[in-house]
């Protein structure tokens, strides 16, 4: 599903460029693109704020 219309990035994109990012511009450098009208910023931020949750979650699975 597209998050960014005016870059036409899809969750899936932004969902993997976000996975360590610290913040909404890392996501969009990493995806090579720039927040244009800015309507998708917070699902980007929820993405990011998903991945760190996920992340411990990630480590204490693998001990």
């Amino acid at each position: 599903m597209y998050v960014c219309i005016c870059n036409a990035l899809k969750d899936r994109q932004l969902e993997a460029a976000a996975s360590d990012a610290r913040s909404v511009g890392e996501v969009f450098r990493r995806c090579e693109a720039r927040p244009q009208c800015g309507k998708c910023l917070p699902d980007v931020a929820q993405m990011i704020e998903a991945a760190r949750v996920q992340s411990p979650a990630r480590l204490m699975a693998a001990e």
